[in-house]
């Protein structure tokens, strides 16, 4: 079973009595240091001031209204179901948690660094035995208590007892909490589940819990009470569902560490929902809103050539970014369905997927990609090399064989839309798997069963960007329907294997080992709630996890995902398509933010950029001068 997943101490509750074999040995004095860096060494010194990508000197004032797709009904993160989360309260990513505090802060400019925040600083055994962190002074709640390293024992408690599995899953590798001074805390780790360096990173990131808040209520359970927070901002009104407006905390107490200084600039924060992208379009453009990462083509080149852009009060640009770019909204098969689990059916609906063809009538808003880490050196190429099969032979007779001989490729096709040469190869796998046309249908040569695709898509423009591809499969005897339920719906439908196709971003970054966890090992197919959506259950996948998970340098680390990354291509379990390789945000121009000398790894408009009174100035003069 893999090391993320593996779970001996389960229903032990906070006995750990698990730890007793290979209990580490704790130094008396630890010595901690500033920030932790994923195999390298950080960026920032210890004596840093702030991240370069913030200008520390703005004045914080204004707003700023962001648009968010479906509906909201919940303010636990930790909940089972989660329910409908309220934005804002990301459990992983502190930069997207605006109401809670985490020891550490990720740099945005690095791979993978952090840096301390309720924390001063961390230790990581070179043995990966333990992992401490030592507990800065003058942090308070909301409510003005003090926060406590019982706080933090608390949280970690918490998490791995109670929350859900998609949290608590992440934290299996902890044996051991132990409290061993005012401000220090150790977490040891199981003997077997040490070497994972991404590990730290899975401990410094989540928010901290305030124990004198969460221990009378349960945290199983939805619920629409705000919680207690430390964070820069605390929610000031909200409509279930509707809206909810965050301000600013005047005297929040993280204002000035050097993760936290010039950054939160906003007094208000807002995001009102919408149901539909073009309500939400029209809204932006009356200044319902004012800022939206645009992500479908047909607006982003149609819909903003207005008199305000054309006035210079409205912008539109690319934010320049640094990091894999992944696969856009890329097909996926629902595995527990026997049909989909013949690879020869999942190449054939491989084959008739005309990309360069979808391209042209997407605006070439896309790249085609051919890895889920386009663009990045984790991309697999070529033929593997030495490195790649140091993983790769262990397990060669549970992968095609096509991984060592053919690169992966794109198949041919002549942006047409249709390629006859690939109707025809599909025609051919179709029929060895045992699917024959019968009257102008394709049906199991023995059960006589039509082949019909239900596919389930997030939104009506996703599902219009199908629609060729449904015409495609009509031209194999393949009937299928498009849906777009109403997004808790839509949710419903992939958790609970009520489709056959679907759609979901892969989005990584430079250390994807829980994400490819999460989202493609055996372990969470069967987890309700997981990512593994397309239900993978792969013993030749699952050990690549293992090897990304454990590997000790960057080079190994490198050649464990390239290896993982060949493997998915050429099982076709994903329909490998698109790379959306740059963002375009469109925005009011009321915002100034900082010159970057380098590209970001993620976008940060919400924590970077600032109220710019002379642009809000002249924006008002112009919307005077409409009326």
């Amino acid at each position: 079973m893999l090391r993320l997943f593996t779970r001996l101490c389960v229903g032990i509750a906070l006995a750990w009595a698990c730890a007793a074999n290979g209990a580490p040995a704790i130094p008396a004095d630890i010595e901690y240091r500033h920030g932790y860096a994923f195999l390298a060494e950080p960026k920032y010194s210890s004596s840093f001031q702030h991240f370069d990508y913030v200008n520390p000197h703005v004045v914080k004032q204004g707003r700023m209204r962001n648009p968010a797709m479906g509906s909201w009904d919940n303010f636990n993160n930790m909940s089972v179901p989660s329910g409908q989360m309220a934005p804002a309260l990301a459990i992983d990513a502190p930069h997207e948690n605006l109401l809670s505090d985490s020891l550490m802060s990720k740099s945005a400019d690095e791979p993978a660094s952090m840096y301390g925040r309720l924390a001063e600083g961390i230790a990581v055994a070179e043995d990966g035995s333990y992992i401490a962190f030592k507990l800065r002074g003058g942090a308070y709640w909301h409510d003005g208590k003090p926060i406590t390293i019982e706080d933090v024992r608390f949280s970690f408690e918490t998490y791995t007892t109670q929350a859900s599995p998609t949290i608590s899953e992440t934290l299996t590798p902890i044996a051991a909490i132990k409290v061993i001074g005012d401000r220090e805390i150790v977490f040891e780790i199981h003997e077997h589940l040490r070497g994972d360096p991404y590990f730290p990173f899975r401990i410094g990131l989540k928010p901290i819990l305030a124990k004198h808040y969460w221990e009378s209520r349960d945290v199983k359970k939805t619920s629409i009470e705000v919680p207690l927070g430390s964070g820069p901002y605390r929610v000031k009104k909200f409509r279930i569902g509707r809206s909810i407006t965050y301000e600013r905390v005047k005297d929040y107490w993280g204002a000035n560490i050097p993760v936290m200084r010039g950054r939160y600039n906003f007094d208000e924060l807002k995001w009102d929902y919408f149901r539909d992208d073009q309500v939400q379009t029209e809204s932006l453009k009356g200044d319902v809103v004012d800022v939206h990462i645009e992500n479908i083509p047909r607006l982003w080149n149609t819909a903003y050539d207005f008199p305000p852009a054309q006035a210079g009060v409205f912008g539109k640009h690319w934010l320049p970014m640094k990091r894999p770019w992944g696969l856009w909204w890329p097909v996926f098969w629902n595995l527990d369905q026997p049909r989909f689990q013949d690879i020869r059916v999942r190449e054939a609906l491989w084959l008739v997927s005309d990309v360069p063809w979808l391209m042209s009538i997407t605006y070439n808003f896309y790249t085609t990609s051919e890895s889920f880490f386009h663009g990045s050196e984790l991309a697999s190429r070529d033929l593997p090399n030495e490195r790649e099969l140091k993983f790769l032979e262990p397990i060669r007779h549970l992968v095609p064989e096509r991984v060592f001989t053919e690169p992966y490729r794109q198949p041919p096709n002549g942006g047409v839309g249709w390629h006859r040469e690939n109707i025809l190869r599909a025609m051919e796998l179709l029929k060895e798997a045992g699917w024959v046309i019968d009257q102008g249908r394709l049906v199991h040569s023995e059960t006589r069963e039509p082949f019909h695709i239900r596919l389930v898509a997030v939104s009506p423009e996703l599902a219009r960007a199908w629609i060729p591809y449904m015409h495609n499969l009509k031209r194999l005897g393949i009937t299928a329907t498009v849906k777009s339920p109403e997004i808790s719906n839509w949710i419903f439908r992939q958790q609970s294997g009520d489709f056959d196709g679907g759609a979901l971003p892969f989005s990584p970054d430079y250390t994807p080992t829980q994400l490819i966890a999460n989202t493609f090992s055996s372990a969470t197919a069967d987890l309700k709630y997981s990512n593994n959506l397309a239900n993978i259950r792969d013993p030749a996948i699952d050990a690549l996890i293992e090897a990304i998970s454990t590997a000790t340098n960057w080079e190994d680390y490198v050649a464990a995902i390239q290896a993982w990354d060949r493997v998915m291509q050429w099982n076709f379990y994903y329909a490998v398509r698109f790379s959306k390789t740059k963002y375009g945000i469109v925005h009011w121009e009321r915002y100034g933010w900082p010159e970057l000398e380098v590209p970001l790894n993620r976008i940060a408009h919400r924590d970077t950029w600032w109220w710019d009174e002379a642009k809000a100035k002249k924006l008002a003069e112009f919307q005077a001068n409409q009326l």
